[in-house]
């Protein structure tokens, strides 16, 4: 089958990894994947995409793609407005002169931007992959339609997304798939082995993965760490994640990063930003914590389970198609200190419970996450489209 994944990337996040593994995982099946990305202008991700050696088709090569509200001054507003629908029309030719020639069975877009050059009814079915929470209240009248109307069929990561754009009215349940994330167990295992002898004496090691903005929680990091310090348990706490080029993230990390000093936290926390190889910092870490408000099927939390890593986090979005409280990880009252804190106690203290539970996670993603698997699930949708 031909298959295009329509991209707009201008930051090169865990999503973008996602698609390009997929690609790569059905290429290697026998399908005939592309990546067409709009504007190139993510360098990260375009590498990303060649090293997998992904077919790649830039639309219209820009290295700054056009923000409408980037001035507050209406004249500019008005510029750029006329600027992005000149941008739009030669990004939906190209789109089409491509597709003439590959030719795609189905092409997989996962926001409104790679939606809206696109029409539906033509030789290729249109699939929206919803990898994020599907918040259907915070989606505009005009995306909602667009969404509704021109989509063929959606994909969730998680039963919860499934379900949230069912009871949205965007879809009946029979056009609407689930492929959760799946995860390279090899590639985990080769770092697995490279971690760190540890002493009696070393800190147990607090992660928390995330982009710094105040929806991912690090607000909540800060309160546990100062309970954790105050309770006399030796931890390091790690917070990785992208800064993004926004007021809102900048400000954020910075907030953040007087708020460590403030509180006197240097000696136990640590902030690393763009990490490029985030699984050197999770073999050698002891517990991911997750108070996030908003997830589709959170790889993170995949990776860490994988890694033996056990996991608390917020019940948003697929985090509980992962986590079975106190079987393969803990479930805190949403952005709850003192559930995070109790749960970091116990596994603190008493190892046998650590090994249980880091075990138990362990097994879920070796039975249900393996990249066989999404494939698999990928498949099972290829021949029901046939049909539709």
């Amino acid at each position: 089958m031909n298959i295009i994944f329509l991209e707009a990337v201008q930051i090169h996040g865990g999503a973008r990894k996602s698609t390009i593994e997929l690609a790569k995982r059905l290429n290697e099946e026998g399908h005939n994947s592309v990546i067409v990305d709009f504007w190139g202008s993510c360098n990260e991700f375009v590498e990303d995409v060649q090293a997998n050696k992904i077919p790649i088709q830039i639309l219209k090569k820009n290295n700054s793609p056009i923000a409408i509200f980037s001035s507050k001054n209406p004249f500019r507003i008005g510029m750029n407005i006329t600027l992005f629908l000149s941008d739009w029309i030669r990004l939906k030719k190209e789109f089409r002169k491509f597709q003439n020639t590959f030719k795609p069975d189905v092409v997989i877009v996962n926001n409104i931007k790679t939606n809206s050059i696109l029409k539906k009814g033509k030789d290729y079915k249109i699939a929206y992959f919803a990898r994020g929470w599907f918040a259907y209240n915070s989606i505009g009248f005009l995306k909602k339609l667009m969404f509704k109307y021109n989509s063929d069929y959606f994909i969730g990561v998680s039963q919860s997304t499934r379900q949230a754009i069912f009871t949205g009215g965007l879809a009946p349940l029979e056009k609407i798939f689930v492929v959760p994330n799946a995860i390279d167990l090899i590639k985990v295992d080769t770092y697995k082995k490279e971690r760190n002898t540890r002493n009696e004496g070393d800190p147990m090691v607090i992660l928390h993965c995330g982009g710094f903005l105040p929806a991912k929680g690090q607000d909540l990091s800060i309160s546990l760490a100062k309970k954790l310090k105050n309770n006399g348990i030796n931890f390091k706490m790690i917070l990785m994640g992208v800064v993004y080029d926004t007021p809102v993230s900048e400000n954020f990390l910075k907030k953040i990063r007087n708020e460590i000093t403030q509180y006197q936290l240097d000696d136990h926390m640590e902030i690393l930003l763009n990490q490029k190889d985030p699984y050197s910092i999770f073999k050698n870490s002891d517990i991911l914590i997750h108070p996030s408000d908003t997830e589709g099927l959170p790889r993170v939390i995949m990776e860490a389970l994988a890694f033996e890593i056990p996991v608390i986090a917020n019940p948003v979005g697929g985090v509980t198609d992962y986590i079975l409280n106190n079987f393969t990880g803990y479930i805190a009252t949403h952005n709850h200190v003192d559930d995070y804190y109790e749960a970091i106690h116990k596994l603190y203290h008493d190892k046998e419970l650590y090994r249980f539970i880091a075990g138990n996670g362990k097994s879920l993603i070796v039975n249900n996450y393996d990249k066989k698997n999404q494939v698999e699930e990928f498949d099972k949708i290829f021949k029901k489209l046939e049909k539709i």
